[in-house]
């Protein structure tokens, strides 16, 4: 098993942690993408289906583990925040261990894309065009009740998580549905998750 460091420049307060664990037997690249800066995503070798890697990074940091690192950041089930030394991941399962605030927005993530209408559909077994068409108006009614529970959800995790910086993750993933300004969540006392690099990077994409 591998093992090196790695060392991202910032002004902002930092921790070093290692990241380590199992992935699948045929996977052959790895890449972490902290707070979602894929120009310099960091590519880590894998050496029988294991890696280590020890970096340091903001300690209210997204570090996204991933095959591609121009995927989909929504739909990536390890995601981890450096609130220990040592986190272990095991990528058959997505399991965490040895990060509380990563298993916990990991527990949000996945709640959240249960709801998704993505996917939903109806079933018809027939050759009758009403049925199909009404088929298609309750498929959707309902795929818009699960859009407007998965947003309710979201804003809900926004509101109680507004301590922490899981807000800044689910803002970056989900902004376009959501319907609302990051203005909107701005409040006398802050939150302190408006000023993430990820809200940052996530500004600047939206001005292209």
């Amino acid at each position: 098993m591998l093992m090196f460091m790695v060392a991202m420049s910032c002004s902002a307060k930092k921790v070093k942690v290692t990241i380590d664990g199992t992935t699948y037997r045929s996977q052959k690249t790895l890449y972490l993408v902290v707070n979602e800066d894929t120009a310099n995503a960091i590519f880590v070798p894998i050496v029988d289906s294991k890696f280590s890697v020890t970096l340091k990074v903001d300690e209210d940091a997204f570090i996204r583990l991933c095959e591609n690192k121009r995927g989909d950041p929504k739909d990536s089930h390890l995601v981890l925040i450096p609130d220990s030394k040592h986190i272990t991941v095991e990528w058959d399962g997505g399991k965490i261990t040895g990060s509380e605030k990563s298993v916990q927005l990991k527990q949000v993530m996945d709640f959240i894309k249960r709801l998704s209408p993505e996917g939903f559909h109806i079933d018809v077994f027939s050759d009758d065009k009403e049925e199909w068409a009404r088929a298609r108006e309750t498929a959707n009614s309902i795929r818009t009740q699960m859009e407007m529970q998965q947003r309710e959800e979201i804003l809900k995790q926004i509101n109680e998580n507004s301590a922490n910086n899981i807000p800044a993750w689910l803002y970056f993933c989900y902004h376009g549905m959501l319907h609302r300004p990051l203005e909107a969540f701005i409040t006398p006392d802050g939150p302190k998750w408006i000023n993430h690099k990820v809200i940052n990077v996530l500004n600047e994409r939206l001005k292209k």
